[in-house]
């Protein structure tokens, strides 16, 4: 019985919220500001290698509190699928 509480209790720390954070991206399009992501130099050149022309866009300051996600809503010509899953994959990247 012991076993199997100590068991349990491994199991329930493996899938803790701090467990968990530490197999998720730093960044992401789904949950990273634009802002966090234009202020990190690895991620800023991952965006700018990905999309250059959107990533040197002046109205790109004007969405820095948006995610990736939330922009491509609103303007999805300027963020296609494939280049938005392309960034987040370079996101993926970065530890």
């Amino acid at each position: 019985m012991f076993r199997r509480l100590i068991a349990a209790t491994a199991f329930a720390l493996a899938l803790s919220p701090a467990a968990l954070a530490q197999d998720a991206p730093k960044f992401s399009v789904k949950t990273s500001t634009i802002g966090s992501i234009l202020d990190n130099a690895e991620a800023k050149a991952a965006f700018v290698k990905v999309m250059p022309e959107v990533a040197a866009a002046p109205q790109l300051e004007g969405a820095r509190e948006m995610t990736i996600d939330a922009v491509k809503g609103m303007a999805p010509e300027y963020f296609p699928d494939d280049k938005v899953a392309e960034l987040d994959a370079e996101l993926a990247k970065i530890k």
